[in-house]
């Protein structure tokens, strides 16, 4: 099939879709269906990348991704900041290592995320301890000369970052240039939400990467949700399309669909809706 480009956004898929699939596979599987770019899971647990690897593993991931013309449009890391400074420490030294991958890649970022909220430490120590860390990583980041820069993805659950109005007290004054914001509005559906213009308007300078998937509401379980297709849903993807081309943005919008259907099926499914729409 042709690969599919536009002149604006450019689609790419979470390669945790194909978790069962080795990398190569992965990458036969989205080239056949019509991608071009790829976002790499980095992780202890080898799926794919080792946040240790090897230069022998990181050439052959480059040798793949050569052959089948695919860029990387972010390497997926776990490691969050606003943690207490003993524990932190450590975070960062892998953030270190995650972002050195990512430059040898030529990905333009790198996923980070933030601690969990905790009320024994409470919301304005986590939000100090996250900017000084972040400032701290910046400036490593700045001193190694790694261009791939941190993004930290909006997530609920065991992360603090539920909403873009949480995102924007703690990225409030940090250069846009060097840190951003992981836009992802699925995992707002649930606990975080806000209307889509606003949470596209309080941190749109910080957006440098997207995460897409949809949600729609458990018929079954009041309050729950399921996966869906991006075409519908709770999360209005034509609008969000629509505002991200009217403030400029130009990375990557990165399928994170786990329906209970196959990943080629998702990402072909997928495909034809940025077709239609970028």
């Amino acid at each position: 099939m042709d690969i599919f480009y536009s002149d604006t956004m450019k689609p790419s898929v979470y390669s945790l879709i194909f978790r069962d699939y080795s990398f190569k596979e992965c990458i036969e599987k989205l080239s056949e269906i019509g991608y071009n770019a790829i976002e790499i899971r980095v992780s202890e647990d080898g799926i794919h990348l080792p946040i240790d690897a090897s230069e022998e593993q990181i050439n052959s991931y480059k040798k793949i991704l050569n052959e089948y013309g695919f860029e990387v449009s972010c390497l997926a890391g776990y490691k969050k900041l606003g943690y207490m400074w003993d524990k932190a420490e450590n975070e960062i030294k892998s953030m270190i290592k995650i972002g050195e991958i990512a430059d040898k890649f030529g990905a333009p970022v790198f996923r980070i995320k933030v601690a969990k909220y905790d009320l024994s430490i409470g919301y304005d120590r986590i939000r100090m301890l996250f900017r000084s860390q972040a400032v701290k990583l910046m400036e490593e980041l700045r001193g190694r000369r790694i261009n791939s820069i941190p993004v930290v993805e909006q997530h609920g659950g065991g992360d603090m970052a539920h909403s873009t109005g949480i995102l924007i007290d703690l990225f409030r004054g940090l250069d846009p240039d060097r840190i951003g914001i992981m836009f992802d509005p699925g995992n707002a559906v649930k606990v975080g939400w806000l209307p889509i213009e606003l949470q596209i308007d309080m941190i749109h300078k910080y957006i440098k990467h997207v995460h897409v998937k949809n949600y729609e509401w458990d018929p079954n379980r009041p309050g729950e949700r399921i996966a869906s297709p991006l075409h519908r849903g709770i999360v209005d993807w034509v609008k969000i399309i629509s505002m991200l081309k009217k403030i400029g943005f130009k990375g990557y919008l990165s399928l994170e669909d786990f329906r209970k259907i196959s990943p080629e099926e998702r990402a072909r499914e997928a495909l034809e809706f940025f077709k239609k729409y970028l």
